[in-house]
């Protein structure tokens, strides 16, 4: 059965990312390097769908890996790790020629391969080594130059820097078994997930990352949610009060984001910042839910965690190839009328960002709907945050929409390709997850029941998904 099988997928598969990664260097010239990173990439996504299906399959809540002991994926990790590799064969498929050039194949590779390691960690060191190592593509400037090099660099760096301080504080805290080291440790370990998160008023570094540079890494870095990880492992972890206390204010704090990020977009015109904003409001979306502290504002964290990385990944594939064909992308002074040239790609952004802001039909409906109704038992006043957020992030996504595809077609765009066969498939792909998600939302449910029993709540609830 394959139950009873006990084989390394999660050492294999992280194997395969580093060998991804060193064939795809810039000193190896091979011809296809595309084609070679998707290969590792997609052996990879197996082997961690093989684990999660081996954790679905039986009653056990862990895989150990048998290989390396240290590595380790449950209930919680298993169903992200899978998505997010998936997400990251999408951006690779969806990249244009010029983005993945010299050594962006190998920095993307190298990124995908310190969030699994994160995820799948059954021990600090090994957390905190997936967690530096993110930050080496980034660092040492393997997507090329960019203006928010120097900016995304510190602030990756200070949230790895948090990390490690609070990793010491802890087995200080163990060993001493002082108070006040555990509380200190754990206020570095708040600040490593708002740097990361990019939580108000520590947003404006991914507002900036977005803004200029390689997108799609940006991307793949962004919906790594690395810091809705961190909290999602404290929440099903045995914590003091003074913890859930402080963690309360955690998903004030991501609220406060949300609604603020919101309103800012409604001043914004450059496309990019503009996604940006929308795409940090909804992202925050996931923390309220994680803390929400009753099953439904769990469930919907959970399910929102997967809307954002889906959708986003497509809006922000979708302008990436549009700023290749159309220089006036970048900042445009009136509407462009694009649709005209590149109706799929029209379909592909418009169904992308409604299912982002809960259409209903979609995944994303059935998402908000839990993290509504979950925040709201868990915040009456501030769960209003959720629904002003979601109206004005809809708002903003129908203006992008509107400067780019709709209006009179510029004199100077002559003639664009629309979506080519490399992006079509991949970008219909995240559509039909996304809707089918939302026409049977039993199954995205069922696939996260088990992780939401591993959460300690408040209080019994009446969730609205069993």
């Amino acid at each position: 059965m394959f139950s009873d099988l006990s084989l390394p997928f999660l050492s294999s598969g992280l194997l395969l990312l580093i060998a991804g990664a060193i064939a795809c260097a810039p000193r190896f010239q091979l011809r296809s390097p595309r084609r070679i990173a998707l290969g590792f990439l997609g052996l990879a996504l197996l082997l961690f769908l093989a684990a999660f299906l081996k954790i679905q399959s039986q009653d056990e809540k862990i895989y150990l890996d048998p290989l390396l002991p240290w590595l380790e994926t449950d209930t919680v990790d298993g169903l992200p790790l899978v998505v997010f590799t998936l997400v990251a064969i999408i951006s690779v498929c969806l990249a244009p020629r010029r983005d993945v050039r010299g050594s962006s194949l190998s920095g993307i590779l190298l990124l995908v391969t310190g969030t699994t390691l994160v995820y799948t960690s059954a021990h600090w060191v090994t957390l905190n080594l997936g967690w530096w190592l993110t930050c080496v593509p980034f660092v040492t400037g393997m997507f090329g130059p960019s203006e928010d090099r120097k900016h995304t660099s510190i602030a990756l760096v200070a949230s790895a820097l948090m990390l490690t301080i609070a990793t010491a504080l802890l087995h200080a805290s163990q060993v001493a078994s002082l108070s006040t080291i555990s509380r200190g440790s754990l206020v570095f370990f708040l600040l490593a997930v708002v740097m990361r998160k990019g939580l108000f008023p520590l947003h404006s570094w991914t507002l900036r990352a977005f803004e200029s540079g390689p997108l799609l890494p940006k991307s793949l870095l962004f919906n790594s949610h690395l810091g809705a990880m961190l909290v999602a492992r404290a929440e099903s972890s045995h914590l003091p009060d003074f913890a859930h206390q402080v963690l309360y204010g955690l998903s004030l704090l991501a609220l406060v984001t949300a609604l603020i990020t919101s309103l800012r977009g409604l001043t914004e015109k450059k496309p990019r910042r503009l996604m940006g904003l929308v795409c940090i409001s909804q992202a925050s979306f996931i923390l309220s839910g994680l803390l929400a502290s009753n099953s439904a504002g769990i469930m919907g964290g959970m399910l929102h965690w997967m809307v954002v990385a889906l959708a986003s990944t497509g809006l922000i594939a979708v302008v990436r190839i549009l700023e290749v064909r159309v220089i006036d992308v970048a900042d445009p002074t009136a509407h462009l009328g694009l649709a005209v040239r590149a109706p799929r790609l029209a379909t592909f952004f418009l169904l992308s960002g409604l299912a982002l802001v809960g259409l209903p039909g979609t995944l994303g409906y059935c998402a908000e709907d839990l993290l509504f109704h979950g925040v709201q038992d868990h915040h009456p006043v501030m769960g209003v945050f959720l629904l002003i957020a979601t109206a004005l992030n809809a708002i903003n996504l129908m203006r992008l929409y509107s400067v780019l595809f709709l209006g009179v077609l510029p004199k100077n765009v002559i003639e664009i390709p629309d979506a080519l066969p490399r992006e079509r498939w991949p970008l219909t792909l995240v559509v039909m997850i996304l809707i089918a998600g939302g026409l049977f939302p039993s199954l995205p449910i069922s696939l996260r029941n088990k992780a939401v029993k591993t959460f300690h709540l408040s209080a019994p609830d009446s969730s609205h998904h069993e």
